[in-house]
């Protein structure tokens, strides 16, 4: 793949996306107790707010090096791709943050701490939303669709 093809808001696309979704895997939040600890990853705090920016995420990816690559075309859209990138990332960048923000209830009075997987998940999201941001800029300007 050349990544020449690659604007910089391709890169950022791609490259938050993946991030996401491997985040996504990775520990969210870790419970200790007693000399015990136990962590939980994206997947383990529900579908909303993992799995929804983790697919986005991956989607966005694979719709931007696919279609670079010249292996895949794909359809019109009934928004410009800038448009659905920024959307798809600003959703992702809204789900992951508002988990940071309220972060989990623990049973019984045990604490629930944030993991280093849900931060790094917040700042992919971020860029995620930054690189949507970004593309339909690159639309706005130029005056076409572009993918």
């Amino acid at each position: 793949m050349d990544l020449s093809k690659l604007s910089t808001s391709d890169k950022v696309i791609a490259g938050s996306g993946l991030v996401l979704f491997i985040a996504s895997f990775l520990p969210w939040f870790e419970v200790s107790v007693a000399g015990f600890s136990e962590s939980g990853n994206g997947w383990d705090v529900g579908f909303v707010w993992a799995g929804i920016p983790a697919l986005l995420g991956l989607a966005a990816a694979a719709v931007v090096l696919l279609t670079k690559a010249g292996t895949a075309n794909v359809p019109d859209l009934p928004i410009t791709w800038g448009q659905a990138f920024l959307a798809a990332g600003a959703l992702s960048a809204i789900l992951v943050v508002l988990k940071l923000i309220m972060g989990e209830d623990g049973a019984f009075g045990i604490d629930v701490d944030r993991a280093w997987g849900l931060f790094l998940a917040t700042l992919a999201a971020l860029a995620f939303a930054a690189g949507g941001f970004m593309k339909y800029r690159e639309e706005q300007a130029s005056g076409r669709s572009s993918i």
